[in-house]
């Protein structure tokens, strides 16, 4: 297992600074700028599907890392709720030369953001996602630069540590890549299809083939032994990013404007069925959204 700082593979700190070193433009370039004059902010992330589909319709998807957890929000209980369950979660509009563009914003610090790249962390969602290519759109220095990079190597091999160990035996970047994606999915509550792993992996071929080549097959498979304990260390923190997800959405009703309604048409979108809110819950969204994830899961909507 993996700890931000140690000495990192070459060839995986070249792929990283490859994908994040893609130059931006349009909306997102634009965005991205404006979020980097934000007080406090020492890196800029852009990833998420519109990085994948640039033609896709929707929200640009930022990480905004901070050195402070009051940076952004300024005292209060903004700051404190980014401590105890970061990231925060904003929705950002900016003026561009076509029209408004929208992006959903999570703000967190850079060293909460780098402590939660190891392998060990309860929370699978961020080094999972991390460990795909992402645009470093912006760093205020040098060290923050080195930060950032430094945590997105230890995300992918944290990745590639769990992906060596749920996989198939003998499986080829894409099996073993796949089946951790498949799982880490699994960790959350979605509304994509099963082929949303698929589909990162077509975009990314040489990305995680190379981290394939660099992390995974130079190393002896785990035996069976070593394959039992990461399924049951797997278990727990399946179950544990259950309870995560379901607070983080919980906390983004209050902190993202619209995004109650916004994770409801996530759903409607990807399963082609309505979700009927009352008055009150479209009046009070932090209060309703427990209610309305809960009745999702019910209805087997949310996974």
């Amino acid at each position: 297992m993996s700890t931000a700082g140690q000495a990192r593979c070459p060839e995986v700190g070249a792929l990283i600074e490859a994908a994040a070193d893609r130059p931006l433009s349009g909306d997102a370039a634009a965005m991205a700028a404006h979020l980097a004059t934000r007080p406090g902010v020492l890196a800029v992330l852009f990833y998420g599907n519109m990085l994948r589909d640039v033609g896709a319709a929707g929200l640009l998807d930022f990480y905004c890392l901070t050195a402070r957890d009051a940076d952004w929000s300024g005292p209060g209980l903004a700051a404190l709720a980014g401590r105890l369950m970061p990231p925060n979660v904003y929705h950002v509009e900016l003026a561009g030369q076509a029209g408004a563009i929208h992006a959903k914003v999570a703000v967190m610090r850079l060293d909460a953001f780098r402590a939660r790249m190891r392998a060990e962390s309860w929370d699978t969602t961020l080094w999972a996602r991390f460990s795909q290519p992402v645009v470093l759109a912006h760093a205020s220095d040098a060290a923050a630069r080195a930060a950032v990079l430094d945590a997105l190597a230890a995300a992918a091999e944290a990745a590639a540590w769990w992906a060596a160990h749920v996989a198939p035996d003998g499986a080829d970047w894409r099996g073993a890549w796949g089946a951790l994606y498949a799982r880490t999915y699994g960790a959350e509550l979605r509304v994509e299809g099963a082929g949303r792993a698929g589909a990162i992996l077509d975009a990314h071929p040489a990305h995680f083939g190379g981290l394939h080549a660099a992390l995974i097959a130079p190393s002896p498979a785990p035996d069976a032994a070593a394959r039992a304990r990461a399924a049951r260390m797997w278990a727990r923190r399946r179950r544990v990013g259950k309870l995560l997800n379901a607070a983080r959405l919980t906390k983004a009703a209050a902190t993202f404007r619209g995004g109650l309604a916004y994770a409801l048409s996530k759903v409607e979108r990807h399963t082609g069925r309505p979700v009927e809110l009352r008055s009150w819950q479209r009046r009070w969204p932090a209060l309703a959204a427990p209610v309305v994830f809960a009745r999702l899961l019910w209805q087997r909507r949310l996974r």
